[in-house]
């Protein structure tokens, strides 16, 4: 069964299996999309939770990794404001989801991991582990760049006053921090730890990262 919500209103419908994740994975395709929103707004979800009875399909249609800066910082956008939406209805109050990106290039980089999360509780936040700097960026240049409080040799960024505009500045900061610390290409970087505090198993087909 699907509940759907269209142009028409909320809409439920009995599909086969088979055809509704045919039909799905067709749409994660790039097809002729030469920009980047129209492309990740198109997609038939961001993320998905499987928690309780039943047993998550083998396999998951994704997007591919990020050409370029532009399509990362998009693919951020558009994860984050649903998680932004969607999350208060779909986990507790104090539970959480999130994931790291690390670098996985072959350069050197002074990325060693940004952790992103998200709660109903605290909203959107970006966490920056500044240990491959010796001795720390100073205050200085962190809170240049938008950080706010040191944290145990993190920097820590909360968007909860921005509301709905807190994903678009949480993508971008990421994006931002990601080139300033030399990583080359959204390919040199990886996504780990994807999780959900309430527990199940949630997956990121939205995230242009590769795993």
């Amino acid at each position: 069964m699907l509940l759907d919500c269209g142009a028409q209103g909320l809409q439920l419908s009995v599909r086969h299996t088979a055809e509704l994740e045919a039909q799905e994975e067709a749409g994660f395709e790039l097809g002729e999309h030469a920009d980047p929103a129209s492309y990740y707004g198109e997609l038939p979800y961001l993320w998905q939770l499987y928690c309780g009875p039943g047993i998550p399909p083998l396999a998951f249609p994704r997007v591919a990794s990020a050409p370029d800066w532009r399509w990362l910082e998009e693919s951020l956008r558009a994860l984050l404001g649903a998680w932004w939406e969607q999350l208060p209805a779909q986990i507790g109050e104090e539970d959480a989801t999130g994931f790291n990106v690390v670098s996985r290039g072959a350069g050197e980089s002074a990325l060693a991991t940004l952790s992103v999360l998200c709660s109903e509780a605290e909203g959107l936040m970006l966490l920056v582990d500044d240990g491959k700097v010796p001795g720390g960026t100073p205050d200085a240049v962190m809170e240049s760049r938008g950080w706010q409080d040191r944290v145990m040799g993190w920097w820590l960024r909360d968007f909860h006053d921005l509301g709905a505009e807190g994903a678009d500045a949480a993508a971008r900061m990421a994006v931002e921090e990601f080139r300033v610390r030399g990583v080359p290409t959204p390919k040199d970087l990886g996504v780990e730890e994807v999780r959900c505090e309430e527990g199940g198993l949630l997956v990121l087909p939205g995230l242009a990262i590769g795993t």
